[in-house]
Order: C-alpha cells, then sequence, then structure tokens
C-alpha cells in the first residue's frame, strides 16, 4: 500500500511541478525557472544529504561520477522540457516526456535483455501513441512535442546513470543538484536575468520543492516495496498532468491525440512492470 501511494505523490508531484513550471516560465524564460528549481532542490538536499550520508568515500568515484552526468542530462532535461511547456499545453508535452521509460527499455534490449512479446507489445503501444499524440494535422496543440520528445531521451540518460550509480539516493540527489546548478547559473548570468518576476516567486519555489519531493517518493517506492509496483504508479506522471491539464488549464486535446495520449501512458505503465 505504501509503495502504491509512493508512487502515485511520485507522479503527482513532479505533474504539479511542471503545471507551476509552465506559467513561470511563460511569464520569464526557461532558464530563469530552472535556476531557481535547481537552487531551491540543492538547498534542501545537500544540508541533508550531508547529515545523513556524509561525503562519498573515495571508493565511490563512479557512483559520484555517474550522479554528476546525471545532473548535467538533468540540466538538458529540464531545459527541453520547459521550452516544450512554454509553447505546449501540459498533457501533451508530459506525456510525450513519459516515454523517457521506453527509451530506457530499449537501452535494456540492446545491452541483451530478450524481447518478449509482451515488451514488443508495449514497445508498439508506445511507438503508436507517440505517432498519433505528435501529429499534428489541422490543430495547433501539438507545439513543442519536438521538445518534449527531447526532453524523454534526456530524461532517460539520466534515469540510466542513476541506475547504475553506486552512491547513496541522497547522495545521488544532491551531486545532481548541485552540478544542474552550477550549470545553468552562469548560462543564466550570461544570457539574461536571473530573476523571477515577484508575483511568480512563491510557484517557482514551489516547483522547484515539488520537483525534490517528486525523486524523494520514488526513492521511497523502490525501497518501501516491488520496483515493478512503484514503476508503474509513478509512471502515471503523464495521467496526472493531462488531468491537471484538462480540469485546471482547460486544455482541450484532439480526439486522436487523446487516443495517442492514452497508448503512450498505458505503453509506459505496461513497460514499468515488466522491466
Amino acid at each position: 500500500m505504501f509503495t502504491i501511494l509512493s508512487g502515485l505523490l511520485t507522479a503527482l508531484s513532479f505533474a504539479t511541478s511542471d503545471m507551476l513550471s509552465q506559467s513561470v516560465t511563460r511569464a520569464t524564460r526557461p532558464l530563469q525557472q530552472m535556476l531557481w528549481v535547481f537552487a531551491t532542490g540543492a538547498i534542501i538536499i545537500v544540508p541533508v544529504a550531508l547529515v545523513f550520508e556524509g561525503l562519498p568515500d573515495a571508493w565511490e568515484w563512479r557512483g559520484v561520477g555517474l550522479a554528476a552526468l546525471a545532473g548535467v542530462t538533468y540540466f538538458v532535461h529540464l531545459f527541453c522540457l520547459l521550452h516544450g511547456l512554454r509553447v505546449g499545453d501540459l498533457g501533451l508535452v508530459c506525456a510525450l516526456t513519459s516515454l523517457q521509460g521506453a527509451y530506457v527499455a530499449i537501452v535494456v534490449v540492446i545491452l541483451g535483455e530478450p524481447v518478449t512479446p509482451l515488451l514488443a507489445f508495449a514497445l508498439c503501444l508506445c511507438a503508436v501513441g507517440a505517432v498519433l499524440t505528435s501529429f499534428e494535422g489541422k490543430a495547433k496543440s501539438t507545439k513543442g512535442a519536438l521538445w518534449a520528445i527531447a526532453a524523454g531521451v534526456t530524461g532517460a540518460a539520466g534515469m540510466l546513470c542513476f541506475v547504475y550509480s553506486d552512491a547513496g539516493w541522497l547522495s545521488q540527489a544532491a551531486i545532481s543538484r548541485t552540478v544542474s546548478l552550477a550549470i545553468t547559473l552562469p548560462v543564466a548570468l550570461l544570457t539574461g536575468s536571473v530573476m523571477v518576476p515577484k508575483a511568480f516567486r512563491g510557484r517557482a519555489v514551489a516547483a522547484g520543492a515539488l520537483e525534490l519531493s517528486g525523486i524523494v517518493f520514488l526513492s521511497l517506492a523502490f525501497t518501501l516495496g516491488l520496483p515493478a509496483v512503484g514503476g508503474v504508479t509513478a509512471t502515471q506522471y503523464g495521467t496526472f498532468a493531462v488531468i491537471l491539464g484538462f480540469v485546471l488549464l482547460h486544455e482541450r486535446p484532439r480526439r486522436h491525440q487523446w487516443v495517442g495520449i492514452v497508448c503512450t501512458i498505458g505503453g509506459v505503465s505496461l513497460l514499468a512492470a515488466i522491466v
């Protein structure tokens, strides 16, 4: 029960964080919001990691390096995601970003995992969902689709870094957030202002705290129970984003896009259960 609850809280945290970041990014620019998200996360997680896990040992250099690489990939991931959210719908962009689970599965297959009929079906379902969701036709609601797909690819790279890192989960989060912040700060300073308008600062900080809480809940989900259970519930991130977009933002995807979103979320959930 607690595994399911943690997984669902993971999905809800990420979806709500993205919704708040979308409003801030549209009022400012992606790099400003990224800076506030990473700064909020680092301020919270670094002292906690030092207290409970201390500095990484010398033999953990491989895990530290992979956590740092995850910070680099997450910088690119969030940059692409926020660009997608700036011009596109929350539900559509997040559904396509959740395809990162499919990309991880493809890498696992390349590394030698046997392709079962169920795995092949899940991958095909993701592919069909991506095509239908991204197909514009006469609509203009697919803006941000390419950014979302890029966010999914880079997000998958970050996930793989965490999977193969042997550092503690708190240390992983602290190192990756610090590296992401170290990259974002100079880039943001060199390209414009780093300040968020006063009216949006609360949302910017809340988005950073929720993004960090999503990582915490995900770790709890994998610690408390079966990874498959935590994975399936956490991948409902796309589902929550679609609901938030429909109810709060009044987003109305076209009929074939609804089918694509359902296929995408279903395929990613199935992959989380079997990989």
